[in-house]
């Protein structure tokens, strides 16, 4: 009996599992409620984020109170951001679209729209977690996404496939469409948001105050370098 309690308790590791899914899917089914009214997508993505940065960061979190908090604190701005994605992507859909009609040079436009277009879906990537880890008005985190998305090049790369292979998988088998469906209600959004916040979290964390513990590695490492330069 104690070897069964020992096993269920919430410190051994199928307790952190089970707490780690638990987080996983709660933050999740949250997040597709806000998928509800549209517009509250955008804010519905913060709270995401907020709640898989900090599980990242801190391993263990109450993925109730973080997406709350990381919903209502950046609703105003999430909300803003996600209208003027959606606006930005129709006006350059449609501009694809009449280009398509274009014969001579002029078709040659696409290629622009396109990089635009992709473009426009790196900044996605990334300014809903900048703004879910960082302060500031709506032009700062969109000034920090683009620099996150210039000098993190391979995390952006890894960003860009972490959001398109699952997608395309999704749609891969249409005869396993309720399945898929079903797996991205449950856990899916949270599952992706987490991998990328394991990737961005590598960059930020190299603008936030280090933990207690990153800060005790921090100093020992400084007193073994101090110590090798006295013994050389």
């Amino acid at each position: 009996m104690k070897n069964i309690i020992r096993v269920l308790d919430n410190d051994s590791k199928l307790g952190r599992v089970c707490t780690f899914l638990g987080t996983l899917i709660m933050a999740n089914l949250m997040f597709v409620l806000t998928l509800i009214p549209v517009i509250t997508a955008g804010a519905g993505l913060c709270g995401l984020y907020y709640t898989m940065l900090k599980l990242v960061r801190y391993k263990e979190v109450n993925p109730f109170e973080e997406f709350f908090r990381g919903f209502r604190d950046n609703f105003k701005q999430a909300t803003l951001a996600e209208l003027a994605l959606l606006a930005l992507a129709a006006f350059l859909a449609a501009d694809i679209y009449i280009c398509s009609f274009m014969t001579g040079p002029l078709r040659y436009c696409r290629l622009v729209l396109y990089a635009m277009a992709i473009a426009l879906g790196i900044l996605a990537i990334y300014v809903f977690p900048v703004m879910a880890t960082f302060e500031g008005r709506l032009r700062d985190s969109l000034k920090f996404s683009l620099y996150f998305a210039i000098n993190n090049l391979p995390g952006t790369l890894a960003l860009i496939l972490l959001y398109i292979v699952p997608m395309a998988l999704t749609y891969l088998d249409m005869a396993m469409l309720p399945l898929a469906a079903f797996l991205w209600c449950m856990c899916g959004f949270a599952v992706v948001a987490f991998c990328s916040s394991a990737i961005l979290m590598r960059k930020f964390k190299e603008h936030l105050e280090p933990l207690e513990e990153e800060q005790e590695i921090a100093d020992r490492k400084r007193i073994l370098e101090e110590m090798r330069k006295l013994e050389g």
